[in-house]
């Protein structure tokens, strides 16, 4: 299963969606650093993380294998509202619950960021509308897991979403939403690098990578 993180690159700062496992889940998983330094991108300049949702494949990567900081400069960490307590729950995270600050849907980032309430997978699941120069791209997180079988079928549940059926409304709503405004797409659990469009079909949709 594809892992991804999403580097938002405003010319000032970075703001990353999600951070991946570090070494907390699988060993083929937490290859965060190495995407970073892949895309060439300065460490130091990520100020600000926000995550979907408080799983650990999404928020363990703010602390690197070694136990050292993965963003040293880090001046804001977003948490969805309704799983702070979630966060808070995270021993290998102890060092950053009290920096922890919630994250409300209809908030915004940055001029050009904007968080979407999309529960369901769980119960604060957040979307991330991001626009620039006329185009819009939706950072979606876990939105879809079985890229194979979803977009065609988009009814079908994943058994690790904690309430089924709001996940599947939220699932055709934001596939609707991105199909019917050529918005692209980016999501945790898409095949790397988990970026595309999405066009409906007869029966469900397609999802068009970049």
């Amino acid at each position: 299963m594809s892992v991804n993180a999403f580097a938002i690159d405003d010319g000032h700062e970075i703001t990353l969606i999600d951070t991946g496992s570090s070494n907390a889940w699988l060993p083929t998983m937490g290859l965060l650093p190495q995407a970073l330094s892949e895309a060439k991108i300065a460490i130091d300049r990520i100020r600000s993380v926000a995550f979907t949702h408080t799983h650990l494949d999404h928020i363990q990567g703010l602390i690197l294998p070694d136990g050292r900081d993965g963003f040293p400069q880090l001046v804001r960490l977003l948490v969805p509202q309704a799983e702070l307590d979630m966060f808070r729950s995270e021993a290998r995270l102890s060092r950053f619950h009290d920096r922890a600050q919630p994250l409300d849907p209809g908030q915004r980032l940055s001029a050009s960021i904007e968080a979407i309430a999309t529960p369901g997978h769980e119960i604060g699941h957040t979307c991330f509308r991001v626009m620039s120069r006329g185009e819009t791209l939706l950072v979606w997180g876990d939105l879809v897991h079985v890229p194979s079988l979803q977009f065609d079928r988009p009814e079908v549940a994943w058994e690790f979403d904690a309430d089924q059926e709001q996940a599947r409304a939220t699932r055709l709503r934001i596939l609707a939403l991105a199909a019917d405004n050529a918005y692209f797409v980016a999501g945790a659990h898409l095949d790397s690098p988990g970026v595309g469009r999405i066009s409906r079909t007869e029966t469900g949709f397609r999802f068009e990578p970049l």
